[in-house]
């Protein structure tokens, strides 16, 4: 019994098998499967190869790839829509091909090229007769090949311009808190907060040099520090640049300082001046305050005339508040 049924497993494995070879097999040696199987294998024996062979085999299994899923999409089309998308399959791959690294990135020019690239491949055809000679299109290709190509490469200039947005962001993320209501190019999603601008980085980590700098120092220390605070608050903001990576943006960014009396101290007032592109003439600028205030604090000190006893005596220091940083403005 054990036999008879493993006779019948042993049939059904072989009928299995000769039906996925059939499907699988190539009808005669030269067709695109063919090729897809080249390719395979080229990659299997890239793997066993070193150095410029392994290059050399590998550049031959993407040739026969592409090779293989061009004549495969043109024998048997994929549509979508009605839209055969054979040529947009190929040109990605030999977009992969030509531009593409073994980390498995896919760098921007790739996709820039790939819908230009594309629909030449789509009209290609139409230029060379059964014996591939050239010829010149008919008229009613004519018209469809200058669409077809020309709305192909709006849509690689879209592609670029969404790329170079995208760098100038990096560059310059002042911009997302920019306004654009009057261009239809641009779209925000959401409001921007301030806390993107580097003006608005550099200022709040202005903030706890300037307290460690002035907090609960002598009264009279801070007076003269004030008095000439141009090359302290240079070196602050120098060292607050520090701590964030330097971008083309930096460059564009103006500080300034403000001093005023108010009423038991003064105010010092910090502003960042946006002078690079915008949306408007005016220049943007955040800025903030922080107020300095005399205080008194006891100290202990041993009395000369009596040194077995101390007498307290107040002191006059500074105490620091700064306050949030304000929202962005423009020059009125």
């Amino acid at each position: 019994m054990a036999s008879i049924l493993d006779f019948f497993i042993f049939k059904y494995l072989i009928n299995t098998f000769k039906v996925l070879w059939k499907s699988l097999a190539p009808s005669r040696a030269y067709s695109w499967k063919t090729f897809i199987y080249l390719s395979f294998f080229s990659w299997v024996m890239s793997f066993f190869a070193t150095d410029l062979v392994h290059d050399i085999i590998t550049h031959c299994g993407w040739l026969f790839l592409i090779i293989g899923v061009s004549w495969a999409t043109t024998e048997n089309p994929i549509k979508i829509w009605g839209v055969p998308i054979g040529p947009w399959i190929t040109g990605a791959l030999i977009c992969m091909f030509l531009f593409g690294d073994w980390t498995g990135s896919i760098p921007p020019i790739a996709l820039i090229v790939w819908p230009t690239l594309s629909s030449v491949i789509a009209v290609f055809p139409t230029f060379f007769d059964e014996r591939f000679r050239l010829k010149v299109p008919a008229l009613q290709f004519r018209q469809k090949s200058v669409i077809l190509i020309g709305s192909n490469m709006v849509i690689s200039c879209w592609i670029q311009f969404y790329f170079i947005s995208q760098d100038w962001l990096e560059q310059y993320p002042t911009l997302l808190s920019d306004h654009f209501g009057k261009t239809t190019m641009v779209s925000q999603s959401a409001s921007q907060s301030t806390r993107t601008l580097r003006g608005t980085v550099i200022l709040e980590f202005m903030e706890p040099l300037i307290v460690q700098e002035l907090e609960n120092k002598p009264w009279s220390e801070v007076e003269r520090w004030l008095l000439e605070p141009q090359p302290r608050i240079e070196a602050i903001r120098a060292e607050a640049a520090k701590k964030i990576p330097l971008v083309e943006e930096d460059f564009w960014w103006r500080y300034t300082y403000n001093i005023g009396s108010i009423n038991s101290g003064y105010n010092l007032q910090l502003r960042a001046i946006w002078q690079g592109p915008r949306s408007q003439t005016e220049a943007y600028y955040v800025e903030k305050n922080c107020q300095i205030n005399q205080s008194y604090q006891p100290i202990v000190t041993g009395a000369r005339t009596t040194p077995s006893q101390t007498a307290a005596q107040n002191i006059a220091v500074a105490q620091v508040n700064c306050q949030p940083i304000s929202e962005l403005k423009s020059y009125e």
